[in-house]
């Protein structure tokens, strides 16, 4: 192997974290103003690299920069590992005098929607020398960006099936069924049957994992179908559509709290057989996240969202792989 000097590596992983920037923000304005640096001067250091690498990463589009195939194999290769030696640093300086540390945590919509404010103040206040980013994504998004180290924690809701991930289920959520208060037929109900709501017209998320791969599963085992009138993946927008009067919403009690609260929509439980949606916390399992603070990070997470999920049947089980 020929011998390459120590500056020629660190400019090239410089070369790397610039390509990682522009390839999530798909602008390369945007990443010139991310990074502090002039633009020409970026688009300079894109194309020696593509000339190193011999492959073009980039196609120019109106919509901004878009990865090409080899674009998309290298940001899978170095993303994780980029990730991992800055964590790797952070870790080696986190002492009473270090530097500022920054970490990711992604969560599901209708999660974030009821926990972000509870998880942000709390982290916030326990660990003032750490920079947190929240951020928002679909269960299998979130579980992709874990596994190339674009997000550090994530809250699932349901168990990561990439092995490179660790995971601890941390509450059980009862999902029911969300409608109007004076609903024809269902005002009176103290509770429904899982094969009465797969007859009524339902709101359910469109990604098929976490609530609606739950939902999806019992109807199977009924040898039953849900009546999907529409699709929506945010848990406040299922609301305002349940409250249009355009169907019904399966969901756990925690996504629906404010509307509940003020009458606006009533919560049925779903009997026979009962519906439960498992919250997960998952982190790469190589990760160096926070260095020696990587478990109280991981447990002060699960404390908030536990807090904020009450009342739910927790387990306390522990922690899977």
């Amino acid at each position: 192997m020929r011998y390459r000097p120590m500056e020629d590596w660190d400019l090239e992983t410089r070369r790397l974290h610039y390509f990682i920037q522009i390839a999530e923000l798909g602008s390369l304005t945007r990443a010139a103003g991310m990074l502090r640096i002039a633009q020409p001067a970026l688009s300079r250091q894109m194309r020696l690299l593509e000339e190193e690498l011999g492959v073009t990463l980039f196609t120019r589009t109106p919509r901004g920069m878009q990865l090409t195939q080899d674009g998309e194999y290298l940001r899978g290769c170095v993303a994780a590992p980029l990730r991992e030696l800055e964590l790797g640093l952070q870790g080696m300086r986190s002492r009473p005098s270090a530097a500022e540390a920054h970490l990711v945590i992604g969560m599901p919509p209708g999660l974030a929607e009821a926990l972000a404010e509870r998880v942000a103040t709390g982290m916030a206040l326990r660990f003032p020398a750490i920079r947190f980013r929240l951020v928002e994504g679909p269960t299998g998004s979130l579980e992709d960006w874990l596994g190339r180290g674009l997000v550090d924690f994530a809250v699932l809701e349901e168990s990561p099936r990439d092995d490179r991930l660790s995971q601890q289920r941390i509450a059980v959520l009862p999902m029911g069924l969300l409608g109007p208060p004076q609903s024809a037929g269902l005002a009176l109900e103290s509770a429904v049957t899982l094969a009465d709501v797969l007859g009524l017209p339902l709101i359910l998320p469109s990604h098929h994992m976490g609530i609606r791969g739950e939902i999806e599963d019992a109807a199977k085992r009924l040898h039953g179908r849900p009546d999907v009138r529409f699709e929506a993946d945010a848990a406040r927008l299922i609301r305002d559509l349940v409250l249009r009067g355009i169907g019904y919403a399966i969901l756990p009690e925690a996504y629906a709290r404010p509307d509940l609260r003020e009458g606006r929509l009533r919560f049925w439980p779903i009997v026979d057989p009962s519906l439960n949606l498992q919250i997960f916390l998952a982190s790469r399992r190589t990760s160096h996240t926070a260095g020696r603070q990587a478990r109280e990070v991981e447990e002060a997470i699960t404390g908030f969202v536990v807090a904020g999920l009450e009342p739910v049947t927790l387990d306390r089980a522990a922690s899977i792989g």
